[in-house]
């Protein structure tokens, strides 16, 4: 099996895009691409535009080469509505675009889902199914919140399975925080997480608490599941301070040899937390 971060926070933009090789199948989790439209009530600049343009040029080359495509939920970081007929002709997997959704999500599905109805792609709805393609087994939990507030709705998390390899991709569980999600985990067992950390740089906002509860977990988790690799991305990587936050979670890992990388870092590229240095970028 082999894993690579295709976009993500670390790599300049928002996005959770993973590519997972196998032998006989090629999966691709949530081929979008974002920026953040305000930090620091700042715009994104040149380089963040030009970062981004990059990236969904890869996403969507690598998009061209998959077998199976699968849509945890429909924020744009996530999902491109612009790419529907790029997915004729692929099995496309989706968290479930009427049920245990906010608003907003369930607007942008709709018209998704006409989308694709347009571009001739069938597509089925995957929460809470296991299923058995060529040479691996995938595992999709059921609806989980994302994050600690109700308001914006569940995603679903992506287990995939080949032989003795497991891989986790959480989408945007915003920590964990959830029990539900941590008995997802602990039921797949992953030797590969990749989870979408904390909204640290919400501060208040996130919740005091909701930050502490998440670094315990993450904690937990590498304690007691023999976890090899734990990449932590997303929501997380809008922070400068993200290592010193995830301090502790380091001690542990190193205590019971756990490698943890950014995106980037897993992907052996260089780490690029753009959105987060965009005040800097302004003030030269």
């Amino acid at each position: 099996m082999r894993i690579r971060v295709l976009a993500a926070e670390s790599l300049g933009v928002r996005s959770m895009c993973v590519e997972v090789e196998c032998r006989e199948t090629r999966l691709l989790i949530d081929p979008g691409a974002a920026l953040g439209p305000r930090r620091y009530g700042l715009p994104p600049d040149q380089m963040e535009w030009r970062r981004l343009h990059t990236l969904r040029e890869r996403i969507r080359k690598r998009l061209s080469l998959a077998d199976t495509v699968i849509i945890t939920h429909y924020h744009f970081d996530h999902y491109t509505p612009d790419w529907a007929e790029d997915l004729r002709g692929k099995r496309v997997l989706i968290k479930d675009p009427v049920r245990n959704i906010n608003r907003s999500q369930a607007r942008r599905a709709a018209e998704f889902v006409k989308r694709l109805s347009m571009a001739g792609v069938q597509w089925e709805v995957a929460e809470g199914r296991r299923l058995r393609l060529p040479g691996v087994e995938v595992h999709l939990s059921g609806p989980l919140w994302h994050g600690p507030e109700t308001r914006f709705g569940c995603v679903m998390a992506v287990a995939v399975k080949e032989g003795g390899e497991s891989f986790l991709h959480t989408s945007d569980v915003s920590g964990p925080v959830h029990p539900e999600i941590l008995d997802f985990i602990k039921k797949v067992r992953p030797e590969v997480l990749l989870v979408d950390g904390p909204s640290t740089y919400l501060g208040p906002r996130y919740g005091h608490e909701a930050l502490s509860v998440s670094r315990r977990n993450l904690i937990s988790l590498v304690r007691d599941m023999g976890i090899s690799i734990l990449i932590l991305e997303h929501h997380l990587l809008r922070d400068l301070g993200w290592r010193k936050w995830a301090e502790p979670i380091f001690e542990a890992a190193t205590q019971k040899g756990t490698l943890v990388f950014s995106g980037a870092e897993f992907s052996g590229e260089k780490e690029t937390l753009l959105e987060a240095e965009r005040k800097k970028r302004y003030q030269k």
